[in-house]
């Protein structure tokens, strides 16, 4: 049984999903909060699973509470459910140590699906949210490597890489020798800290 707390300011909002979640048989109902004011001390009573918690609320705010939730109690899940889809809300929640980010959009199925799935040690994200997130890193790669000193050649070579294309084929196609190749390689690993292609393709490439 996956004991729940939720905490949501909205009051129609929370016993809807109160209602929904109890619905599920491998869900039980632990506590349901308007605000964060008594957070602490109801989960030292009895300590949730996993906290279904908004964002924008009157006084310490869903992102403020997560920090204090894995200050006090680490082991405990947290997904925030929020209409919130800006950058500085995603990421200040996921610095807070957020394990999931759903929208108030999302299906009844998908956010039970998502208590299901932190419980089990996963990370959960809306799909739009996920999609802004892996942009996100995407960019400030692309910005690393504009920023970083690597050679107009050496940035020829590194896209060629992370597309896939073998030495001989880089190096033919570039006109130089593998020998030479390797050289500019080795530059580029010291330049970006990588050890590897492979740990090269995992950090710069394009899924």
């Amino acid at each position: 049984m996956i004991r729940i707390a939720i905490i949501e300011d909205n009051d129609q909002y929370r016993k809807a999903i109160d209602i929904i979640l109890q619905l599920d048989p491998n869900i039980s109902i632990a506590h349901t909060l308007n605000n964060c004011a008594e957070m602490i001390g109801r989960f030292q009573a009895e300590l949730p699973d996993v906290v279904l918690m908004d964002i924008d609320m009157p006084g310490m705010n869903g992102i403020q509470a997560a920090w204090e939730i894995k200050k006090h109690f680490p082991d405990v899940r947290i997904i925030m459910l929020t209409v919130f889809e800006d950058e500085e809300k995603i990421f200040g929640a996921l610095k807070a140590g957020a394990n999931g980010y759903l929208l108030k959009k999302d299906s009844p199925q998908k956010i039970i699906d998502s208590i299901c799935a932190v419980h089990r040690g996963e990370a959960v994200m809306n799909g739009i949210i996920a999609s802004k997130v892996l942009d996100f890193f995407q960019q400030s790669m692309l910005k690393e490597i504009e920023q970083s000193s690597l050679t107009d050649r050496e940035k020829q070579i590194l896209e060629l890489l992370i597309n896939g294309f073998s030495y001989k084929e880089i190096a033919a196609s570039i006109g130089i020798s593998v020998e030479t190749l390797n050289s500019h390689i080795k530059n580029i690993y010291r330049k970006l800290n990588v050890h590897s292609r492979s740990e090269l393709s995992a950090k710069y490439g394009r899924n």
